[in-house]
């Protein structure tokens, strides 16, 4: 029998090695997030940033502080610009895209022991701690925090608000109804998409034992919180309430698809939950735990059902309503279902959970061998896009030694930035999204491939898209079907991927991601093609084989 102090003796030395792994596991994500945050050698391709950056350069405390964008919240744009005026109050000049992307990376590391916490709430210290590790190297979280963009931030509210909602559920404390409430209007002031956190608030509420006046009262409370806090942080979506309806609905609109412009072509006749499935989660999270993760939210699901588990209720609501909302939504960004991403590593921790209660010591340790090792081919063959120069810049390294001064090269235009990002070349901008129906294009069409002499393929964005849908873009599909098909006189002499890879001395593993969702691959790592012009051809010989 162990003594009164020997069993206090044991149970400090488990927490302190809990705590110490924890440490470890977020020190490890940390350092997946952080790593080379200013990739792209001063290259910044990604627009929403852009925009972002934007939005922060025009502010001016106290005299001028309207976002003039409502596309994301405030919280993220005021967040940057008030570091940016502390930064340079301190003679520190640091670029808002970086002290953006510091954020995104921040946000994303806390959201990891924030898993720990939540796993606690449902597994052991074993499978807590095997959830916490997934999400701490998963790649799609990895790829948003090296991004100035909101999704991070929102990421770490949707899952602290979890956090808040079980320990209430355990404790009945008001006090975790009013951090839920704070997540909630800090959630809604990085993007309005946060208020899906309210429908697993207002379960909560009401299925705790209380009389309906004090559900209420709970409520009231809770959502009042939120109120504030919402408005502290992005006072002009009531102070300029018409600007931000204005663009709530067209933001709205076009999630909704209610029209299409040119950076949505990829969604159109795309099914719900087939294209997430097949196009984003398989890249962002890897196969293994995509299927990981399903199994384990059947089961979880199961088990929830049998044992009324209120606990894996919270959970499986909150992972439906982001993964069904986004998922029905016409267009299907990958930063739109990141939110469901940590819900993977949870449920894939569940799954061997419940399989180690069913099954014996040794197959519980071979899935979940095969899990982690699986699993972290993904993370390690991901992490190499930004140990690599940007494909960009190494094309454009590439053009310099090899294409001549002066060349015509044609471009598609459309991009952030294009390829050849220097050099004393002509460069000729095409905006291919717009060969279908303008004439005035079609006939720049034609002129440039006379007087060109490279074609650059910046990315897939236009082509994959057109050639997929050759009944409503005839001109251009057709255009792209004979450029690969060496009937317009240029050849392919070049191109630049840089695709997850894995290297293991001589053996090499690469994940052609290109055919994901593009803006999986565009932004950090795009194919780029070039084709120079082998065969000259007059302007009516392009009319007679584009048909134009």
């Amino acid at each position: 029998m162990l003594s009164r102090w020997d069993k206090k003796w044991q149970i400090w030395y488990i927490m302190k090695r809990e705590l110490l792994l924890i440490i470890i596991i977020t020190v490890t994500g940390g350092f997946l997030r952080f790593y080379n945050l200013d990739w792209g050698q001063g290259i910044f391709t990604h627009p929403d940033e852009y925009h972002i950056v934007t939005s922060v350069n025009q502010l001016n405390f106290p005299y001028q502080m309207h976002p003039d964008f409502f596309s994301y919240g405030t919280f993220t744009i005021y967040l940057i610009y008030f570091t940016k005026e502390v930064l340079e109050s301190l003679n520190l000049l640091i670029s808002p895209f970086l002290i953006g992307r510091f954020y995104s990376a921040f946000f994303s590391t806390l959201s990891i022991p924030i898993i720990y916490l939540i796993s606690r709430q449902l597994l052991t210290i074993r499978y807590s701690l095997l959830a916490t590790f997934t999400v701490a190297t998963i790649p799609g979280l990895i790829q948003q925090a090296h991004f100035a963009t909101p999704e991070s931030t929102l990421i770490f509210f949707i899952l602290l608000n979890l956090l808040c909602q079980l320990r209430f559920n355990s404790s009945k404390q008001v006090r975790y109804l009013f951090l839920a409430g704070v997540c909630l209007g800090l959630g809604l002031a990085v993007k309005v998409s946060s208020f899906l956190m309210i429908i697993p608030l207002i379960a909560l509420v009401f299925l705790t034992p209380n009389s309906i006046l004090q559900k209420v009262k709970y409520l009231f409370f809770s959502l009042t919180t939120a109120c504030l806090f919402f408005f502290i942080t992005a006072p002009f979506v009531i102070l300029d309430y018409s600007a931000f309806k204005s663009n709530l609905d067209y933001e709205g609109g076009l999630a909704a698809g209610k029209f299409v412009v040119f950076y949505t072509r990829q969604f159109i006749n795309t099914i719900p939950i087939i294209f997430q499935l097949e196009k984003i989660y398989p890249y962002a999270l890897g196969p293994t735990l995509e299927i990981f993760g399903l199994t384990g939210l059947g089961v979880s699901s199961y088990f929830c059902i049998i044992k009324r588990d209120r606990k894996l209720f919270l959970l499986i609501l909150t992972f439906g309503l982001f993964f069904f909302f986004n998922s029905f939504l016409f267009a299907k960004w990958t930063r739109f279902s990141s939110p469901t991403f940590p819900f993977f590593a949870l449920f894939s921790a569940l799954l061997i959970f419940h399989l180690s209660n069913f099954t014996g010591r040794k197959m519980t340790i071979i899935v979940l061998v095969t899990l982690l090792l699986l699993h972290l081919i993904s993370v390690l063959s991901f992490l190499s896009i930004y140990q690599r120069m940007d494909v960009r810049q190494t094309a454009t390294d590439w053009i310099s030694q090899n294409i001549p001064p002066n060349s015509i090269i044609l471009l598609e235009g459309g991009n952030m930035i294009d390829v050849p990002l220097t050099g004393n070349y002509q460069k000729l901008g095409l905006d291919f999204y717009q060969l279908e129906e303008n004439k005035e294009v079609q006939t720049d069409l034609i002129s440039s491939l006379v007087t060109s002499d490279y074609f650059i393929i910046q990315s897939r964005r236009v082509f994959i898209n057109h050639q997929r849908l050759p009944d409503q873009f005839p001109i251009t599909a057709n255009f792209y079907n004979r450029l690969f098909a060496s009937q317009l006189g240029f050849q392919e002499v070049k191109i630049f991927t840089s695709y997850p890879q894995l290297k293991i001395q001589g053996w090499k593993l690469e994940i052609p991601d290109e055919v994901g969702e593009e803006t999986w691959s565009v932004f950090d790592h795009p194919v780029i093609r070039i084709y120079k012009k082998m065969i000259p051809k007059t302007k009516e010989e392009y009319e007679l084989i584009l048909q134009i």
